[in-house]
């Protein structure tokens, strides 16, 4: 498994989820499903968020970053507004931080 870190862009607003997934696609499907379940994002129709989603994640796949290793960018459009999403695949390790210097 793989752990994917998901950054949204939507109307002013900037929204982070990790996901364990086989692969991009499915890590993304989790992140749909997760968007599209109510209240993680103001002002976004789950309805049709769902339907752009479907529509474009296999004519329209998440797309590399040139130079970039395992990074890429999905992009829906919801009437007017567009949504973007960056998508990395990370491995996550325990959150331990290693202090030589104090801070300041």
């Amino acid at each position: 498994m793989h752990t994917y870190t998901l950054l949204t862009d939507f109307r002013g607003g900037t929204y982070i989820s990790q996901k364990a997934a086989e692969d991009l696609r499915t890590a993304c499907v989790l992140w749909m499903e997760e968007m599209a379940s109510g209240g993680y994002v103001p002002q976004l129709n789950a309805r049709a968020f769902t339907k752009a989603f479907f529509a474009d994640i296999d004519e329209l796949p998440p797309v590399p970053l040139d130079d970039l290793r395992n990074v890429w960018v999905f992009h829906l459009l919801l009437g007017k507004d567009l949504l973007d999403l960056h998508i990395v695949q990370t491995e996550v390790t325990t959150n331990v931080l290693h202090r030589t210097k104090p801070f300041g």
